[in-house]
């Protein structure tokens, strides 16, 4: 759902069609949101190379929204319940840290040098590990299911966000 209000699927209006459709100061104000992820995800590096925040936004603002929609439904779906999720037997972690932990573990790959390096040439998503820093770095329930300390690498004080 979010693709359809990113920085390419905000050109196409309700039947599909490619129109400018937002009012100049949404489009402003979205550009200038949107500048956080461009600078955020593009002081992501490893061996020497940089993801290219630009290229990367589309998915980016996807990934941190789609995050926050599945957080809240799964929130709503426990409150619906009735029923606290269990826990798993054997692991220390809430069911709420257990959401964020799966969320991670999705995401989990190992890049070479010139992997990565194809990567942030040619892919126009994140690698793996930028896409769990990127969109956890950015969620205050995640900073708070695990009590990160303010101004830490997993909860810094200037968070993205669009929605």
């Amino acid at each position: 759902i979010t693709h359809g209000f990113d920085n390419n699927g905000r050109l196409y209006n309700e039947t599909g069609q490619y129109q400018n459709w937002w009012t100049p100061s949404s489009a402003e104000n979205f550009n200038s949101r949107s500048k956080c992820f461009v600078d955020q995800y593009g002081n992501f590096e490893d061996f020497g190379y940089n993801v290219n925040g630009e290229k990367t936004l589309g998915e980016n603002i996807a990934d941190n929204g789609g995050l926050g929609a599945a957080y809240a439904a799964y929130k709503e779906a426990v409150k619906k319940s009735g029923a606290e999720p269990q826990t798993l037997p054997g692991l220390n972690f809430t069911p709420d840290q257990l959401f964020f932990i799966m969320f991670g573990r999705i995401w989990c790959s190992y890049y070479s040098q010139d992997g990565f390096k194809y990567t942030v040439d040619q892919d126009s998503h994140s690698p793996g590990m930028f896409r769990v820093y990127g969109t956890l770095q950015n969620s205050k329930d995640f900073a708070d299911t695990f009590k990160c300390p303010s101004d830490s690498y997993m909860n810094p004080s200037d968070k993205c966000s669009l929605w």
